[in-house]
């Protein structure tokens, strides 16, 4: 089989090396992937700025989807033709994660998605929406359960709320389209008018471009009539915090899931107290969550906005093409269509 590895790090340092087809042994699982997803997070891993004593070789990439090639003796679970997805946590299948649940993850302590097979246990995986393509479910894993845990688990976001999203990625898209789907109206940022149009289209309410307004969170506070958002998606962090907290209504939460502006806060303590604010820090999901998500996709017919797609030899031009932020929301390796 064919894998994507990192022997030493850098982008350059990405090589396709052949290796043997795994096959599964009792109570596992073979997977063909289909299609692997670009996060952020796996352009980091890639270029050692996220976990820099890694050890190597890594497999990269978190999110996936592919078909149940093959099962093993004791599987009852999975079948083989199942469209599935791996989770980002593996070990997290319920619950707050307060012991070592998130201690392996995908693309990084454990192989990711970048390879034709994989071996897993059935709670390692999810069924993907009935309504998704190979290349749709792969977006999911990360910044779909992402925004889905900040919009829906966390806030609670139902008919007649406000969500403000910061940015065009694939989390932010995917909290614009959760909270669409769930009832409320979705304010988006972004510094690129081009994009808010475009965000528009896909069914948000208002667009702020905060280059033009600075001052976007008192703006996203008019366009609600004053009352203030119910729920940030955060992606900026110490740079954009004051702003959300500026835009937010009292007794809202703020789930911060990035810090492309700064890892400090910025703020005081009065801020959020006169707010009574809630901040979360949102790392992915569980198991759990996953498959209610999946459950909503399917209902709803969410499908994900994709910017671009790629061939499997041009996985490192992906990981690239994320870094630049020219991107509108989720890019995604093809890695059967080879």
């Amino acid at each position: 089989m064919r894998v994507m590895q990192l022997p030493a790090f850098g982008l350059d340092q990405l090589q396709m090396v052949s290796l043997p087809t795994p096959e599964p042994g009792p109570g596992e699982v073979l997977v063909r992937f289909q299609a692997a997803a670009i996060n952020y997070r796996d352009y980091q891993i890639v270029t050692g700025e996220f976990a820099p004593a890694a050890d190597l070789p890594i497999v990269p990439c978190s999110d996936g989807a592919g078909l149940v090639a093959a099962v093993g003796d004791g599987v009852t679970e999975l079948a083989v033709g199942d469209l599935v997805c791996p989770l980002f946590f593996p070990h997290w299948q319920s619950g707050e994660a307060v012991g070592n649940e998130r201690s392996v993850s995908s693309g990084l302590e454990a192989p990711g998605t970048l390879r034709e097979f994989g071996i897993y246990r059935p709670a390692e995986l999810a069924r993907a929406a009935g309504n998704l393509t190979a290349a749709e479910a792969a977006c999911f894993p990360c910044a779909g359960l992402t925004a889905w845990n900040c919009v829906h688990t966390l806030a609670g976001i139902g008919p007649g709320d406000w969500v403000l999203a910061q940015g065009t990625g694939g989390v932010a898209l995917f909290a614009l389209q959760f909270a669409k789907a769930l009832g409320a109206r979705v304010i988006i940022s972004s510094s690129s008018d081009v994009k808010l149009e475009r965000a528009l289209a896909l069914g948000a309410d208002h667009g702020i471009n905060y280059v033009a307004e600075p001052e976007w969170g008192i703006r996203a506070r008019e366009l609600t009539g004053g009352q203030g958002v119910n729920c940030v998606v955060e992606i900026g962090g110490e740079g954009t915090l004051p702003q959300s907290v500026a835009a937010l209504h009292r007794g809202g939460h703020i789930g911060i899931v990035g810090y492309l502006a700064g890892i400090g806060l910025g703020l005081t303590v009065f801020d959020l107290i006169e707010r009574n604010a809630s901040l979360h820090g949102v790392s992915v999901g569980n198991r759990e969550n996953f498959v209610a998500m999946m459950a909503c996709v399917e209902e709803q017919r969410v499908q994900p906005a994709i910017s671009a797609e790629y061939a499997f030899a041009d996985a490192p031009a992906a990981l690239a093409d994320i870094s630049a932020g020219q991107h509108f929301g989720k890019l995604v390796v093809n890695i059967a269509e080879d």
